[in-house]
């Protein structure tokens, strides 16, 4: 399994049988890069959209996904669902300019919401 983030809080988290990537990008990016995944016979273990924090109000995303033998159809409509709302969101409303504390904050609930869903896959 992978970790595809772009929450800095994991750089130095170690999972057993999860690989962390991490990338420097923005949070529709992470949603594209688990997109090419999919497309390469990985499957989406952890929903894109977690949580109640809105797309357009957080700067973190971080999703497992595993190899799959083949194309896993629910993952790619999931993964894509997931890009057409993020950009309805931010069509609606762009992210603010938040200052480092709320980044802070917004970067904790990112990981505590993984660390809870990686605790029930393991």
């Amino acid at each position: 399994m992978k970790l595809i983030t772009n929450n800095p809080r994991f750089l130095n988290e170690k999972f057993r049988d999860i690989e962390v990537e991490y990338h420097d990008i923005e949070y529709l990016d992470v949603l594209k890069k688990v997109r090419d995944y999919v497309h390469e016979n990985w499957e989406v273990v952890t929903h894109p959209l977690y949580g109640s924090v809105k797309p357009n109000e957080t700067i973190y995303r971080s999703v497992v996904i595993r190899k799959n033998t083949e194309l896993d159809v629910a993952s790619i409509n999931l993964i894509s669902e997931a890009v057409g709302t993020f950009e309805k969101f931010r069509k609606n409303k762009e992210v603010p300019q938040w200052t480092d504390r709320v980044k802070d904050d917004f970067s904790v609930i990112d990981h505590d919401l993984l660390l809870n869903a990686i605790k029930r896959i393991l």
